[in-house]
């Protein structure tokens, strides 16, 4: 993770009628992914049931696992609307209880849709560099809270450890998806790897 290098807009640049397109396209994939359908559908099928061709779909760059991005993408905004603009002191004195109360509620937004983020793993190794950079990029976004919490705390090596807390996040995540726990589980599943990150400054 690079902070320095965030994105403002990570946005595809698109013809608007394309975006528009895109939206509906997105909706579509996410339903379909929610309904535990979409892995048995072929691009035929996609294109099909959108008024559209194969030929269309490829001309633009959409392939199965390229949707499945840009459906990944609009969730990822969404949860960085809601938690990335609060002030991060406010959840607790030290860096710990900040980085862990923040956390927190990450893994409470992540479980509202556990079955989309279980759904969509095994397309996320087939993405372009474009697509793995737009999904890095907003996880650089949801992290900047942390990274202002150990910033005015006095850390050093903020990227590296930015990024171990991210692994670390995610480990947690998979607590609930393989084992049904909630928010706090996926946290205490971490917790002590946290805060060897988060109380040491050496």
């Amino acid at each position: 993770m690079n902070f320095h290098k965030i994105k403002e807009s990570d946005e595809v640049e698109l013809p608007l009628l394309l975006k528009n397109r895109l939206v509906s396209l997105v909706a579509y994939i996410r339903e379909k992914i929610d309904a535990g359908q979409f892995d048995s559908l072929a691009l035929a099928d996609i294109a099909k049931d959108n008024r559209m061709t194969i030929p269309q779909l490829m001309e633009f760059g959409f392939t199965k696992s390229n949707l499945v991005c840009h459906a990944v993408v609009m969730s990822n905004d969404e949860m960085i609307r809601m938690l990335v603009a609060q002030d991060i002191s406010a959840l607790g004195n030290t860096a710990t209880d900040q980085v862990q109360a923040y956390l927190l509620q990450m893994y409470k937004y992540d479980l509202q849709q556990l079955a989309f983020k279980t759904a969509i793993q095994s397309y996320a190794w087939t993405w372009s560099v474009v697509d793995e950079e737009r999904i890095t990029n907003q996880a650089m976004k949801l992290m900047t809270p942390v990274y202002i919490a150990l910033h005015a705390h006095g850390f050093d090596n903020i990227d590296a450890r930015c990024q171990a807390i991210w692994a670390l996040y995610m480990r947690g995540l998979r607590t609930a998806a393989l084992g049904k726990g909630n928010a706090n589980d996926c946290l205490a599943s971490v917790r002590v790897a946290l805060e060897l990150i988060t109380e040491s400054k050496k």
